[in-house]
């Protein structure tokens, strides 16, 4: 069955005349997260996040359910922005043709055949096209709601935001933690090198499936800066020994928590042993 696991609520101030707040509707294969975000302040106003538990499977059900149980679903919004967080993507060259079926082609070598879904192919910052396929069933139930969101993955917005960085994070491994997975980006001179989904597992299987990656693309991790999002709040001895355990590897590792403005410190306040900073990137 589907179930909120958390709503933290700070009041929204848009009207129909005066937009101010972006929704970011971050959906994977068992839960949809929103996040508020007030674009004039710079801040996050408001997050929800609800999962499918036992044996519900699909969207339809937790669809259904946050109609009647979310404060935020029928609010105003400036922008509405639709967030895949799914391993079946792929990086590829900008073709010369605008024909969608080149990507789909390459996306189904890596991934299979797609059955019912939309292919979105969106530009990222450094000239390169990131590819991915939207299940036609999830189109339909988020745009039955909000008509006007437009689609981007994940992986995207992690892309934008490191390509923007210092030189001195131009060299760098970044690791977003989620509930069962994590995302993976490795970055050499400013040069994206590698992205991908990895499974979580043991401490020791962790540490070597980063180390294993850097050393598939030749970079050295004494060289390299370590970047953790979502780690500050686990209250898993064992999720920390991974992590502690991986940092000595590196140059030096830094931390990224949730923000401790608007609703940041409520949040970690009343969910003292939260992981949701993943979802507050944007």
């Amino acid at each position: 069955m589907a179930k909120k696991k958390i709503g933290i609520y700070s009041p929204l101030v848009s009207t129909p005349n005066q937009k101010v707040e972006d929704l970011f509707l971050i959906v994977d294969d068992h839960s949809i997260a929103f996040s508020v975000k007030n674009i004039e302040k710079n801040t996050f106003v408001a997050f929800e996040y609800f999962e499918n538990e036992g044996k519900s499977e699909g969207w339809g059900p937790l669809m259904a359910y946050l109609q009647n149980n979310s404060k935020l679903i029928h609010a105003i919004y400036r922008n509405v922005h639709f967030v895949l967080n799914h391993s079946h993507f792929i990086i590829t060259k900008k073709y010369d043709s605008s024909d969608a079926l080149l990507y789909q082609n390459e996306l189904s070598l890596l991934h299979g055949q797609l059955i019912d879904a939309e292919i979105q192919v969106n530009e990222l910052v450094n000239g390169s096209m990131i590819v991915f396929a939207v299940p036609d069933i999830l189109i339909t139930l988020l745009t039955r709601t909000f008509p006007t969101g437009k689609w981007k993955h994940y992986a995207e917005w992690v892309i934008s935001t490191k390509m923007d960085q210092t030189a001195n994070d131009n060299s760098s491994v970044h690791v977003h933690l989620f509930e069962s997975n994590y995302l993976l980006m490795i970055q050499e001179n400013g040069n994206l090198k590698n992205i991908k989904y990895v499974t979580s597992s043991t401490p020791d299987q962790n540490c070597y499936n980063i180390l294993n990656a850097c050393q598939q693309i030749g970079v050295i991790p004494s060289q390299m800066h370590l970047q953790i999002v979502g780690l500050d709040h686990s209250p898993s001895q064992e999720i920390n020994e991974t992590w502690s355990q991986l940092g000595t590897y590196f140059s030096n590792t830094k931390v990224i928590s949730t923000p401790t403005s608007g609703i940041g410190e409520s949040l970690n306040k009343e969910f003292p042993h939260h992981r949701y900073a993943t979802y507050f990137i944007f």
